[in-house]
């Protein structure tokens, strides 16, 4: 996903987009994991995909039915970093979370993935809270910057426990 200058409303469209794909991703792996524990934990992440789709979804299009207002809609040029993180990101590409839930082997790949993918949204959404200036995008991306460290956390403790159990 390439740009040189994005506005709220676009910020936006890359997060519903994250959104999209870690919805498909952890989908796919609750019905193919093998450990119960990683089915529940893929089932609940899914679930939070979701919710956080529809919370985007919503900053959007109050975005976009705002319009005629120029706050929130203004472009502004995207530094290097947040084009980096957005660019390299796992789930930035449309198609890419389906493509690597279905080549995962096992359950501590899923959660590596899952954990890497989680780091990359709270990389981006922490960045473009920064940059947002319409009121509802901003608070969207900072209430989700803090649930994906929550998924973060759970990922991380689970792979641990994964770990530790003789294959």
């Amino acid at each position: 996903m390439k740009y040189e200058n994005f506005n709220d409303a676009e910020a936006l469209k890359i997060a519903i987009s994250i959104e999209e794909e870690g919805l498909e991703f952890y989908s796919i792996l609750m019905k193919s994991a093998k450990d119960e524990g990683a089915k529940e934990i893929f089932s609940k992440l899914a679930f939070a995909e979701k919710e956080h789709l529809a919370l985007f979804q919503k900053a959007y299009h109050e975005i976009i039915s705002s319009a005629g207002q120029t706050q929130g809609c203004e472009d502004y040029t995207a530094d290097l970093y947040i084009k980096y993180v957005v660019d390299s990101g796992i789930f930035t590409q449309k198609g890419e979370a389906r493509r690597l839930a279905t080549e995962i082997k096992t359950d501590i790949d899923a959660l590596k993935i899952g954990i890497q993918a989680e780091k990359d949204s709270i990389l981006y959404y922490s960045e473009a809270a920064k940059k947002t200036k319409h009121e509802g995008g901003k608070n969207a991306f900072e209430q989700l910057t803090n649930e994906e460290k929550k998924h973060l956390k759970i990922l991380a403790e689970y792979l641990k426990i994964l770990n530790k159990i003789p294959g």
